[in-house]
């Protein structure tokens, strides 16, 4: 298959794989311990379902290329954690963390050349 679909399926797996951190966060707002509460925190387990159709098309990826090409594309889950929480969740970003996120960008690029 050709290298640039596997890291469009590689990409998306990230995108789907930060919604799902989010989604995890948004639920813990109202965490319980009780079973029936976790059953009804529909925040939590639509984070945990991201996740594993997240990690369906990372195996899939998987059986496609070599796991030191695909390994440091999903560092890309990083940048979308960072804009998702700076939209959804009001965080902050410093000039420290724009830098790092610009470094992920080059690695990654540099990593599928």
């Amino acid at each position: 298959m050709n290298e640039l679909i596997i890291v469009l399926i590689i990409i998306f797996a990230t995108f789907v794989s930060a919604i799902g951190s989010l989604f995890l966060k948004l639920g813990t707002k109202t965490l319980s311990l009780n079973f029936i509460k976790l059953l009804k925190n529909h925040k939590l387990i639509l984070g945990v379902i991201l996740f594993g159709v997240s990690m369906l098309f990372y195996i899939w990826g998987l059986s496609l290329a070599k796991l030191s090409f695909i390994y440091p594309i999903t560092s890309l889950t990083y940048i979308w954690i960072s804009l998702l929480s700076i939209k959804y969740l009001n965080e902050k970003m410093n000039v420290y963390k724009w830098f790092g996120i610009a470094i992920i960008i080059v690695g990654v690029f540099l990593i599928t050349v």
